[in-house]
């Protein structure tokens, strides 16, 4: 599964996100990390950022909590078969 992080240079909030959500995917094999700056990508209609998705579904916008977020991939490996 595909998580993708946007971000924005001198974020705090996106710099806090992008350590949870890379610790996160430390502790799994079935999720992979995206990292991208949002001045990479000028055509993708973000304007808040740590803007946070899950197979290219928004999840989030600025900080996560952990233990709904872990919940939201199960129910997602869960929908799309994938344990």
């Amino acid at each position: 599964m595909i998580l993708t992080l946007f971000i924005a240079d001198e974020c705090q909030a996106c710099a806090r996100v992008q350590k949870q959500v890379t610790d996160i995917t430390k502790k799994s094999n079935n999720l992979s990390l995206q990292i991208e700056n949002i001045k990479d990508c000028p055509n993708n209609n973000i304007l808040i950022v740590p803007a946070l998705y899950i197979e290219d579904e928004l999840y989030a916008y600025g900080d996560i909590n952990e233990k709904r977020f872990l919940k939201r991939i199960k129910a997602k490996e869960t929908e799309t078969g994938i344990l």
